[in-house]
C-alpha cells in the first residue's frame, strides 16, 4: 500500500493545492509512484475556485494545473492518510481538536521538514512579489520534503 500524504490549508485553493501540485511534480520527475498526494481545506467549499495567480505560478514552474474542486477534510481522509501536513499552527490545532486520535500523523509543513513550528502566510490577498514569496516558500519547502519521504 502506498504512503498517502495530505496537505491542508484553509480553503484548499491556494497553499495546500499548490503544495499538492508541487509534490506530485517532484515525485513524477523522480520516478516515484510510491506516494499518493491529496489536498484538503478545513473550511473548503466546492464552489471555491483556484485563483488565476495560482494557475500562473504553477505554469511558471512548468506545472499544468489539473482540474480541482476544493474539498473539506474528513475523518476518512484522516484515516486513509499516513501524513497530514498543515500550512499553519492554527490549522494543525483545529485538526487535533477535531481528530485527536490521529495526532501522531499531523504536523505543520515546516515542523515536519525543518523541525520547527512556522506558519505559511495565506497568499490569497497578496499580489506581486509578496505573493510570489509565499508560493516560493511552499515550493522550496515541498522540494525539501521530498528528501524526507
Amino acid at each position: 500500500m502506498n504512503q498517502k500524504i495530505c496537505f491542508v490549508c484553509h480553503a484548499n485553493i491556494c497553499r495546500s493545492f499548490s503544495a499538492e501540485c508541487f509534490l506530485k511534480d517532484f515525485l513524477s520527475k523522480a520516478g516515484r509512484g510510491d506516494i499518493d498526494v491529496i489536498s484538503r481545506g478545513i473550511y473548503a467549499q466546492s464552489y471555491f475556485e483556484v485563483p488565476n495567480k495560482i494557475t500562473n505560478f504553477l505554469a511558471s514552474k512548468g506545472i499544468k494545473q489539473p482540474p480541482h474542486t476544493a474539498t473539506l477534510l474528513t475523518r476518512q481522509d484522516m484515516q486513509n492518510c499516513s501524513l497530514v501536513l498543515t500550512m499553519t499552527e492554527g490549522q494543525k490545532e483545529y485538526i487535533l481538536d477535531n481528530f485527536s486520535e490521529f495526532s501522531d500523523k499531523v504536523f505543520t509543513l515546516h515542523e515536519y521538514v525543518y523541525g520547527k513550528e512556522q506558519s505559511i502566510k495565506d497568499p490569497i490577498t497578496l499580489t506581486g512579489r509578496s505573493f510570489d514569496k509565499v508560493l516560493e516558500e511552499i515550493y522550496n519547502t515541498v522540494k525539501d520534503l521530498v528528501k524526507k519521504i
